[in-house]
């Protein structure tokens, strides 16, 4: 088999489209046909990123040999994301500005797909999908989470796009900065990163949930009481209808929660996480009674 075959067997078995594959590689379309079409042969440039790309070693590419796959990669190819939107049009429009990336593939009203660092990031109009009702008020259950290099001027950048509601940047721990955008649908998109200053912040405390001491930066993340009012104290996860949703004990909370620390970079060990935890989550609503 010769690497024109070998390069659109590999794409083609990791489901890109040439156009999917030409945007990963900042190379024209025309120019992924002419390589399978051993009209033209990739760069020693393009040979590395074609291997990085398919898990598959330069040697795989080059010569007539069965591919070895590296696992990291291999399931980097094959995880995808969808999102149902309401507004197909307008919601490529925003994730093509809030990525700073074009769609690389599009069924025009049904399916439109980017590439996010070798991960396939989908949008799916709700029109074409029978039976699906989404009501679009803005439960936001669908959250994208971003780290940034630096903060303040992302921050400035969308605000400059103009494509949807922005937070300020909210300090919400220590050493944990982030600022919410919100996409058509009401989706959360949380741009979280290094922050050393010079752009507004929100002057106003992010409410803690009083069990678990998540943040709480939008009100329809707070519980309901028994009479279907927002709690002041806790968040949906703990609290609905005027009941903690678990019978955890401090101990099993705080082991519980040793995860999300970690995730946010407050902790470089789960002993240094558990160790916060014992010193902050005795002092919370639920727990100090």
């Amino acid at each position: 088999m010769d690497i024109g075959r070998r390069i659109q067997a590999l794409r083609t078995r990791n489901g890109l489209s040439q156009e999917s594959l030409a945007e990963h590689l900042d190379v024209s379309r025309q120019s992924v046909s002419k390589w399978e079409l051993e009209q033209a042969l990739p760069d020693a440039e393009k040979i590395v990123q074609l291997s990085h790309l398919f898990g598959v070693t330069t040697d795989a590419l080059l010569q007539d040999e069965r591919p070895t796959y590296t696992k990291p990669n291999k399931q980097k190819l094959h995880f995808g994301m969808y999102l149902i939107v309401k507004d197909f049009n307008k919601s490529i429009d925003f994730y093509e500005k809030l990525f700073s990336l074009r769609v690389a593939s599009i069924n025009p009203n049904r399916f439109a797909e980017f590439y996010i660092e070798g991960v396939p990031f989908s949008l799916m109009s709700e029109s074409n999908l029978l039976g699906h009702n989404y009501n679009g008020s803005g439960d936001r259950k669908f959250t994208l989470n971003f780290w940034i290099k630096n903060l303040s001027a992302e921050h400035e950048r969308i605000n400059s796009l103009n494509i949807g509601e922005t937070t300020e940047i909210i300090h919400a721990h220590t050493n944990y900065y982030f600022f919410n955008v919100y996409d058509p649908d009401g989706n959360v998109i949380e741009i979280t990163g290094q922050y050393e200053g010079g752009t507004k912040m929100s002057t106003q405390a992010v409410p803690i949930c009083q069990s678990c001491e998540m943040r709480i930066p939008e009100s329809s993340k707070f519980g309901t009481n028994a009479d279907g009012s927002k709690s002041d104290d806790y968040c949906c996860y703990c609290w609905k209808k005027g009941k903690f949703t678990n019978n955890m004990t401090l101990e099993q909370a705080i082991e519980d929660n040793i995860r999300f620390v970690l995730e946010h970079g407050e902790a470089k060990t789960e002993d240094e996480a558990r160790a916060m935890l014992r010193e902050s989550m005795p002092k919370l609503k639920r727990w100090a009674n």
